[in-house]
């Protein structure tokens, strides 16, 4: 079967989920959505999707089935409950779990449907809302590389820069890591700007020669300017959710008995934020708690 001809499910209509089932809409592809919130199904109704009641109403109308949720207990409530997924879907179909979650959660719901003879896929994304609109994430694949290449037109149409990163559960490693080090950049930089800023050097300058130099990092030359440095703080990727990716990294260096050292202080410095009341906040408020440490601004 053609890859527009086949049926596409989605579950999970969020901040991410509406723009991303828009953009296979616009690409050909038959869609029926399911929330538990029924205001953002509004939009998807209109531009031709058909909207599901339940779970299972969504997975009997889908070949493939495209799952984002906020963490790993609801992919997993989703995918194995007692009305979920798993109890509805028919063999030689396809789940692909975009939610960044657990890679041991991930391996776990793939073997689950593997024994039912399902192909499961964990196709996390990187690159926020703006992005997700513009069809341009990064996504990051785990799982059978056959169905993998099956379902690329599906990735394409959602993003940019897609990656096969190997077995089931790599997707999420590599989603985890790619968040650990972004959260890793964005304090490091807000230290490093205050530090200068405190030092007497101008603001505009020194985000300037660093960000042509060595010390060069997506915070300072993207994430910073398009929010923090502005002194806009409005999500954006939340402070809740920088620090639900950053207890992922913590739990999967757990299970894998290393040491994260640069990782652990700064998700300490999360759970800070979270209880400073900032929880709802972009991500990149950390610029603030260095500014208030060193009693300077961090503006253009």
């Amino acid at each position: 079967m053609p890859a527009q001809q086949k049926r596409i499910g989605f579950i999970g209509i969020g901040t991410m989920g509406k723009p991303m089932s828009l953009n296979l809409i616009k690409a050909g592809y038959p869609l029926a959505a399911y929330d538990i919130n029924p205001k953002p199904l509004e939009e998807l109704k209109t531009k031709g999707a058909a909207v599901a009641e339940s779970i299972r109403e969504v997975v009997v109308q889908s070949d493939i089935l495209i799952t984002m949720l906020p963490k790993s207990e609801d992919v997993e409530k989703v995918m194995l409950g007692e009305k979920g997924v798993l109890a509805g879907i028919k063999k030689g179909s396809i789940v692909i779990d975009m939610s960044t979650i657990d890679a041991s959660v991930s391996r776990k719901i793939a073997q689950a449907f593997l024994a039912k003879e399902v192909n499961m896929l964990d196709a996390p994304v990187s690159g926020g809302y703006l992005r997700a609109e513009a069809g341009t994430l990064s996504i990051m694949v785990g799982g059978d590389e056959g169905v993998y290449q099956e379902c690329l037109d599906i990735f394409k149409a959602m993003g940019k820069n897609v990656f096969y990163c190997g077995p089931s559960g790599n997707g999420a490693v590599v989603k985890i890591a790619n968040n650990l080090l972004g959260a890793i950049q964005a304090a490091a930089t807000a230290e490093v700007l205050s530090m200068g800023v405190k030092a007497g050097v101008d603001f505009r300058v020194l985000t300037e020669v660093i960000g042509a130099s060595s010390g060069t990092n997506d915070f300072i030359k993207f994430a910073g300017p398009a929010k923090a440095f502005k002194g806009d703080f409005e999500p954006g990727f939340t402070v809740d959710l920088m620090y639900k990716d950053l207890s992922l990294a913590m739990t999967l260096a757990k299970e894998q008995g290393v040491p994260l050292l640069m990782g652990t202080l700064t998700h300490q410095m999360y759970v800070y934020l979270k209880s400073s009341g900032l929880e709802k906040r972009d991500f990149s408020v950390i610029v603030k708690m260095f500014e208030d440490l060193m009693n300077v601004k961090l503006r253009f």
